[in-house]
């Protein structure tokens, strides 16, 4: 059966969200629906939001630097139907997160990085964080972003949690995006705020890990985090890389594309 797709976007730029969301096929020629939702002070209270309006079967929360790969909304329909055949009560799906284990999946290109993260998988895998890059939510679970979490960040380690407690899991699954990102060089205090905020809240599930930085009491994991970005930020700047002024021409180099009219 065919799932109703909608894409949100928490975004604040113009000309990237036309560089890179709004220039991916399937939302350009309107084969998917796209929301954009401007001057949000925080992501998880804007996402809180849409799915309280939405009436459609899967959501799906992307960055505005995100660019889908013609033919990825058609196999975002098979992943969510094998997704609903080994686990119906399946929660929250991401391209990129972190086992329980403290192992990283994901299968993605980013600029920032100028390499590509990770590398195909299957099946799908259980996490117990994603990253916000790409956040997709299956709405009959229930689940949703917790509206008092501040800013932009970890909101999708959130919401993987909230499944957890309500009896539900969550996954990384094989479906690859160019994240034409700048390369992050730090984490400035609307991270901390929302990092202190997470360990409050989940406190009893410390520690845990997460893309960036492990969740944890101990501030020096967080500390060392900063300290090594800003070196790399000061002293490294060969180390970054320029962005895609084409993500399809990367899309289609690295075979991202599953037919349509990136293939042409």
């Amino acid at each position: 059966m065919t799932c109703s797709i909608h894409v949100y976007c928490a975004a604040n730029q113009q000309t990237t969200l036309a560089r890179d969301l709004q220039r991916s096929p399937e939302i350009a020629d309107g084969r998917v629906q796209l929301s954009i939702i401007w001057g949000a002070s925080a992501a998880a209270a804007a996402y809180h939001d849409a799915i309280s309006r939405t009436k459609a079967d899967i959501l799906v929360f992307a960055h505005q630097d995100v660019y889908f790969p013609d033919g990825w909304f058609a196999q975002l329909q098979t992943t969510c139907a094998t997704l609903n055949s080994v686990d119906p009560s399946w929660a929250v799906a991401g391209i990129c997160g972190m086992t329980a284990d403290g192992r990283y999946i994901a299968h993605l290109w980013d600029s920032g990085l100028g390499s590509i993260c990770g590398g195909p998988f299957t099946p799908p895998q259980d996490v117990v964080s994603l990253d916000e890059v790409v956040l997709i939510v299956r709405r009959a679970s229930g689940i949703s972003f917790d509206a008092a979490l501040p800013s932009f960040h970890l909101y999708g380690t959130d919401i993987v949690l909230e499944a957890r407690k309500a009896g539900m899991r969550s996954y990384v699954v094989d479906l690859p995006i160019i994240h034409n990102s700048r390369p992050s060089v730090y984490l400035d205090h609307t991270y901390v705020g929302a990092y202190r905020f997470m360990i409050r809240k989940w406190k009893a599930l410390l520690p845990l890990p997460t893309v960036i930085v492990q969740l944890t009491q101990n501030p020096l994991p967080l500390l060392l985090r900063r300290m090594r970005m800003q070196y790399k930020r000061l002293l490294r700047p060969s180390t970054l890389h320029p962005l895609l002024d084409r993500p399809e021409m990367k899309a289609k180099e690295l075979g991202f594309v599953k037919g349509g009219s990136d293939a042409r």
